[in-house]
């Protein structure tokens, strides 16, 4: 939290994987991660390990902490004249691989400020709904899901994650749209990261 606090951030946004197996984990969540510091708040979507965990329990203790939960519908900032709206959706139930979330993301966008009243960022666990994302006009998707794979060859730039998914760490484009899928900060199964170091993102918003 220190780390994350001396960015000095605005805002922070997390998009899922707070816990995992255990519910017994959610109160040590909840006292680490209440002390994120941000004047515009911390804002979270659910992960798929939220959900095999037992999303209900999730979600208390993401508000437990203090923070905005957001699921298929937007949280909407506003600071002086410029508003944001952050756009989250839910982890899909029915798994396949880069799954677009057409119908998630039309549901929170049926709830959501014009694009031209706020600059809309979609909150995604999986970084395939960045497919159902650029078509729609959204400037930028945050994501995560895979930790970057946790396992990269950096000769040949190869890592595991490319089984599950096209977009497994760092910058994507489609037209005018960008997508940042983060490495985060936690594993999944072997403890193990190789050159994948954990990361803190921070961005900067400007006017174009």
């Amino acid at each position: 939290m220190q780390q994350t606090n001396a960015l000095g951030a605005d805002l922070i946004v997390q998009t899922g994987d707070m816990i995992d197996i255990s519910q017994s984990y959610i109160p040590d969540y909840v006292r680490a991660f209440r002390d994120l510091q941000a004047p515009l708040g911390v804002v979270t979507v659910l992960g798929n390990h939220d959900r095999y965990t037992g999303q209900d329990a999730v979600i208390r203790g993401v508000k437990d902490a203090g923070q905005v939960f957001v699921k298929n519908g937007v949280h909407v900032i506003e600071r002086g004249a410029a508003a944001i709206a952050l756009v989250g959706i839910d982890d899909p139930h029915a798994w396949r691989a880069d799954d677009p979330q057409d119908d998630d993301i039309d549901a929170a966008l049926r709830l959501t400020p014009s694009a031209k009243d706020a600059f809309r960022i979609l909150l995604a666990h999986r970084p395939g709904a960045f497919d159902g994302a650029a078509p729609r006009g959204i400037p930028l998707t945050l994501a995560g899901h895979i930790h970057g794979g946790q396992f990269y060859l950096p000769v040949i730039g190869w890592s595991p994650g490319r089984l599950i998914t096209k977009y497994v760490m760092g910058h994507f484009t489609q037209g005018t749209s960008q997508l940042y899928v983060s490495r985060g900060i936690g594993v999944v199964g072997v403890p193990l990261r190789v050159f994948v170091p954990p990361e803190i993102a921070l961005f900067e918003l400007r006017r174009a």
